[in-house]
C-alpha cells in the first residue's frame, strides 16, 4: 500500500499492511524549521506517514471585508514585542494584544478582541467574508502524488468563537450569556458550512480536520455544553464531508473518558490525539474497546516525555503502546503535539524522537 492508501483505509477502519506512524506536523515539503532536520530525515528514511495540510495561500484569501490592521512596539526592559491588532468594524473598533517574546518563544493574547457583550455585538455586526480561491490545493496534489494523505484545514464553530475571548469570558458566559454565546457560534458554523461546501463543490482532499473542541469539555465545560456546542455543529459538518465521499479528522486534547463517545455519536472518522494517563483517565486499550472499529485513533504518545524521558523509557513506552492501539487496525501511532515546545530542539530529544521512530519501524508490520 502506498502511504495515502494506507491512512485512507485506517480512517475507515479497515484492514490495512502496517500500523501507520507519523510525527504530527513534521513534513519534507514544509521544512518549517531547520531544527527538525532529523526528524524529516527520519521521517524519509522509513517512510514513515504523512497528513498534509492545505488550507488556501495567502494570495487566494480574499481581503478581509472590515479594514484589519496592526500595530508593533517592543516593551522596554521585557524582550517582548507588543502587537495590537485592531478590526473596525460596522458597530465599532474591536482590538486584540498579543505578546511575543523576541527570543521566539511561545507568545499569548494579552487582551482578546472579546471582553463584554458589547464587543460580541461588534463581532457579530462583520459582514460575511468572500470565498478563497482555490488553485493551489490542485498543484499540491500534483506535487503530493501518493506520498501523504491530503487534508482540508477548515476552522470550528465554538473554537472560532472561544479563542475571540479567552477561556475565562468563555466560561462565565457558558453560564451568564448563553444565548448569546449560541447566536455567535449559529454565526460562526454558517461561515465553516459555506466555507466546506465551497471546497466539496471543488472535490478537494482525501479528509477534513480542524481542532478545538478541548476548550468546550470538562473541567471547563460540562458534557452538556460538549454535546450542545461541539457534538451538534460538528456533526453537521461531517455529515457533509461524508456526503461527499471525504473522511473527518478532529484533534482534541484532553480527557477523553468522559466525551469520547460524543465524537463517535457525530460519526467521527479519526480522533487524535489519545492522551494517556494521566493527562487523561482513559488508556489507549479502553479508548480501543469504546470504539470497536466506529472511529479510528491517531495519537497514543504523549509529547511530553521526548523531553523528561530516558532513551530506554522511550522504547518502553513505545512498545506498550503499540501493544495496546495496534491490534485490530484502526490506530496510527503519533505523538500529541508537533516537536515545537521548544524554540529550539535539543540534542537529547532528537535523539529520543529516533528512538521512538525505530522501535516503532521494528513493530509496524501486521
Amino acid at each position: 500500500m502506498t502511504p495515502r492508501e494506507r491512512l485512507i483505509r485506517v480512517f475507515q477502519c479497515l484492514d490495512v499492511d502496517r500500523m501507520p506512524i507519523r510525527l504530527w506536523g513534521v513534513d519534507p515539503m514544509f521544512p518549517v524549521r531547520d531544527d527538525w532536520k532529523p526528524l524529516i530525515e527520519l521521517t524519509e528514511k522509513h517512510q514513515i506517514e504523512i497528513i498534509r495540510t492545505w488550507a488556501p495561500s495567502g494570495e487566494e484569501i480574499p481581503e478581509p471585508v472590515c479594514k484589519q490592521y496592526d500595530t508593533e512596539k517592543t516593551i522596554p526592559g521585557k524582550e517582548i514585542k507588543e502587537i495590537i491588532t485592531t478590526i473596525e468594524t460596522p458597530a465599532g473598533l474591536l482590538t486584540q494584544i498579543f505578546y511575543q517574546p523576541l527570543s521566539g518563544a511561545p507568545g499569548y493574547i494579552k487582551k482578546h478582541f472579546i471582553g463584554d457583550t458589547t464587543d460580541a455585538k461588534k463581532w457579530l455586526s462583520i459582514p460575511d467574508s468572500r470565498l478563497p480561491k482555490i488553485d493551489s490545493y490542485f498543484e499540491l496534489e500534483k506535487k503530493t502524488g501518493s506520498r501523504a494523505m491530503l487534508m482540508i484545514g477548515i476552522d470550528e464553530a465554538m473554537y472560532m468563537v472561544q479563542r475571540l475571548m479567552g477561556s475565562e469570558v468563555f466560561g462565565y458566559w457558558l453560564y451568564d450569556e448563553r444565548e448569546l454565546l449560541k447566536e455567535m457560534i449559529d454565526r460562526a458554523y454558517r461561515k465553516i458550512e459555506k466555507l466546506v461546501k465551497h471546497y466539496l463543490s471543488s472535490k478537494l482532499g482525501d479528509a477534513y480536520g480542524w481542532v478545538g473542541p478541548e476548550l468546550c469539555i470538562p473541567p471547563l465545560a460540562s458534557v452538556k455544553d460538549f454535546y450542545e456546542f461541539v457534538v451538534e455543529y460538528d456533526r453537521k459538518i461531517i455529515d457533509l464531508i461524508h456526503e461527499s465521499g471525504k473522511l473527518s479528522w478532529i484533534h482534541c486534547h484532553g480527557d477523553m473518558k468522559p466525551v469520547l463517545e460524543g465524537f463517535i455519536d457525530m460519526d467521527l472518522d479519526c480522533l487524535n490525539p489519545i492522551e494517556p494517563p494521566p493527562v487523561g483517565k482513559i488508556t489507549l486499550a479502553e479508548a480501543k474497546h469504546i470504539c470497536k472499529g466506529k472511529m479510528c485513533l491517531d495519537g497514543g504518545i504523549e509529547d511530553g516525555i521526548f523531553y523528561t524521558c530516558k532513551p530506554e523509557q522511550i522504547r518502553q513506552i513505545t512498545i506498550e503502546t503499540i501493544q495496546q492501539g495496534k491490534p485490530g487496525g484502526g490506530f496510527i501511532l503519533c505523538p500529541s503535539s508537533s516537536p515545537n515546545t521548544a524554540a529550539v530542539l535539543p540534542e537529547y530529544v532528537i535523539e529520543n524522537y529516533k528512538i521512538f521512530v525505530e522501535t516503532a519501524v521494528e513493530l509496524r508490520n501486521y
